[in-house]
């Protein structure tokens, strides 16, 4: 705390006879009428202070410093906390890249101190006031004892990094990444598994910084959003040095570019390296899967970033080594946790991650989708969930920034070829704050995947994979070419990403119910002993006419097909139409009419100014449909049918590498 006078004599008879576990939780809120300077900053005299005591396991900290999960110091009954506070505009150079901002800054400054719950509460207060500490000072960092914090408030702008697999990122962009190189042929590219890239961000929003000292002596850092002042937010991502000086980007490049040039004629090969469009098709492959790694940074990290709340941390680390305390709160103080976070993945004996954005670790593994980790926001153990969080950051002027996110997951167990887990993510944010948010606000996308693991994969997992992953257009090749997969422990995904423009065409149009027979029939259970049942196109031309009849309450159609298929429809059987259609999905039309008033709320939703809750109705209709795996392939199946243009893959993550096909 700067220097300054206050007068405490309104104190002296409510504290002077009392320890600090008698008196009051707000003891103080006053203006300091004096000019305050700390540090070469100038403070307006109109600023804020105020004192306040923690003494009960009760009490609530806004800022969490205090008491509850997670808190930098826990709250022991022996003992009872002062906090001081100061709240000013500022003028001057503070921290987290000021030179962007205007010149003046409102800025908070609190000091936690610590005392045992019976000292006297009037001589406490006196005592700590004759040295007034700050964040702002090195020195007062340095004097913290254990169980004590200094907090500053102010907004800016922070640098931040996550670093993912380049798999990953081609899993979300391949069809984008190729692009007209090889626009109808199916195209694999296999990497290395350790393949990652870290990409730098810049997040613009208003902060809490916080140093403590913990019972060990430790000093731990973290970095927290709060209530937005100004509306002002934002998020930039950045690779930080040129496309061509990228870690590890040809080790991506080339695979890639062999896997395409591969599919040319040899003459055409040759024709094309004389004229130098080879080498044109290197680098623009270069220049677009750097800007597949941009975005699924930035739309990653802000994904992940809406979904933290207020007050609760962003960064957070524990330093290991005193003799480092000034570069890392250097670091801290400048708002740069890029450099903190490469320096945590490169010397883990000197810094302890708690937490980054809300994971313990700083490598993002499986960031399919719009996410950077799907797994931490569901129970990745329970068998079905369904979640549906609605977040509110309310600025003090009253605009609001909304956040919607509804995950569904299903795991189907102990059905004949039907062991997949599934997960569908509807996500809907805000990019800026609004006075009066409606859902016309906020950008919408949609993802659907499901997984597959075997501790051998056999031919049949593999052929059973890249049919479904056909069912939903990915341009899978020929199982031959992947015939390393045999054997091996693995996990084969294939996702489909709707993104807005494609999800609100394939929402638009108000379908008979008979538009979905193919997709039913289509994801109807693969069965590899007959030809019906063995590719999707089978299985449309077997059970379509049964499904149209089924979904228009007509009689459904006798089955007769040259083997022993007939068999197993007539005793209506496990992964028979009749089963299928009925004991199998009982509640099959039921869930099917919601989802289809769950797509036209979302349309509803998304072309109409609607209050931000009607996303959450649209989900729960929606939400119902993805519960097993014949809902969710046919789904897919029927978005696709009315919105081509998505991103859509499969992968086969091997354990020493992973081949992606798109």
């Amino acid at each position: 705390m700067p220097s300054f006078k206050v007068n405490l004599e309104v104190l002296r008879d409510a504290l002077f006879d009392r320890s600090l576990s008698q008196v009051g939780a707000s003891l103080l809120e006053i203006k300091v009428t004096s000019p305050l300077k700390i540090t070469g900053l100038t403070l307006t005299p109109t600023a804020n202070f105020g004192v306040r005591v923690f003494n009960r396991a009760d009490d609530k900290d806004a800022d969490r410093v205090i008491g509850g999960k997670d808190a930098h110091i826990p709250f022991a009954s022996q003992s009872a906390w002062l906090e001081y506070t100061l709240a000013a505009e500022v003028s001057g150079k503070i921290a987290f890249a000021p030179a962007a901002l205007t010149a003046s800054r409102e800025l908070e400054l609190s000091d936690y101190r610590i005392h045992a719950a019976t000292d006297n509460a009037w001589g406490a207060l006196n005592e700590d006031l004759e040295s007034p500490r700050t964040f702002l000072e090195l020195g007062d960092v340095k004097k913290l004892a254990p169980g004590e914090a200094l907090l500053m408030k102010l907004g800016g702008a922070l640098s931040a990094s996550v670093t993912f697999s380049w798999s990953d990122v081609l899993a979300n962009k391949l069809a984008e990444i190729v692009g007209d190189a090889l626009p109808t042929e199916p195209v694999s590219v296999k990497l290395k598994s350790g393949l990652e890239t870290t990409v730098g961000l810049k997040i613009t929003d208003q902060f809490s910084v916080i140093v403590s000292r913990n019972h060990d002596g430790r000093f731990r850092f973290a970095v927290k959003k709060i209530a937005s002042r100004n509306h002002t937010f934002g998020i930039e991502a950045s690779l930080g040095v040129e496309v061509s000086a990228m870690p590890a980007i040809d080790q991506v490049v080339d695979p890639l570019f062999d896997a395409i040039t591969a599919k040319l004629d040899p003459q055409k090969r040759i024709e094309k390296a004389a004229s130098g469009e080879l080498e044109k098709l290197r680098n623009d492959l270069r220049k677009r899967i750097a800007e597949a790694a941009r975005w699924k940074a930035s739309t990653g990290f802000a994904y992940e970033y809406a979904r933290i709340e207020e007050n609760e941390a962003i960064a957070d680390f524990v330093l290991l080594d005193d003799a480092a305390l000034a570069d890392n709160y250097a670091l801290v103080r400048a708002g740069d946790f890029a450099t903190i976070t490469d320096a945590l993945r490169k010397d883990t004996g000197t810094r302890s991650i708690l937490r980054y954005l809300n994971e313990s670790s700083l490598t993002r593994r499986s960031s399919f989708g719009f996410t950077l980790g799907i797994g931490k926001w569901i129970d990745i153990a329970a068998k079905d969930e369904s979640v549906f969080r609605q977040t509110t950051r309310t600025a003090l002027d009253g605009f609001r920034l909304v956040v919607s996110r509804g995950t569904r997951k299903y795991v189907e167990k102990g059905i004949p070829q039907n062991d997949f887990e599934w997960v569908v993510d509807l996500k809907a944010e805000m990019e800026t704050f609004a006075r009066k948010p409606t859902t016309l606000d906020f950008d919408y996308g949609l993802h659907l995947l499901v997984t597959l693991e075997r501790k051998a994969l056999r031919r049949s997992d593999l052929q059973r994979m890249l049919d479904f992953a056909a069912m939903w257009d990915v341009r899978v090749p020929p199982a031959d070419e992947l015939a390393e997969a045999i054997g091996r422990k693995g996990t084969l995904r294939v996702q489909l990403l709707f993104e807005r423009e494609a999800l609100v065409a394939a929402l638009a149009q108000q379908p008979a119910l008979t538009s979905w027979a193919d997709p039913l029939a289509m994801a109807m259970p693969y069965l590899s002993r007959f030809p019906q049942r063995r590719t999707f196109d089978g299985r449309r031309a077997a059970y379509r006419d049964a499904w149209r009849a089924w979904l228009t309450g007509a009689p459904i159609p006798q089955f007769d097909f040259p083997n022993v298929l007939t068999a197993v429809e007539k005793e209506g059987g496990p992964a028979s139409f009749r089963w299928t259609a009925g004991q199998g999905h009982p509640q099959l039309r039921s869930r099917l009419d919601e989802f289809l008033r769950g797509t036209r709320a979302l349309h509803a939703a998304m072309t109409t100014e609607l209050a931000p809750e009607a996303i959450g109705d649209a989900y729960n209709a929606l939400q119902a449909f993805w519960s097993q795996r014949l809902y969710v392939a046919a789904a897919g199946r029927w978005l696709l049918d009315r919105a081509p243009s998505t991103t859509r893959s499969m992968q086969i993550d091997l354990g020493t590498e992973t081949i992606t096909a798109s």
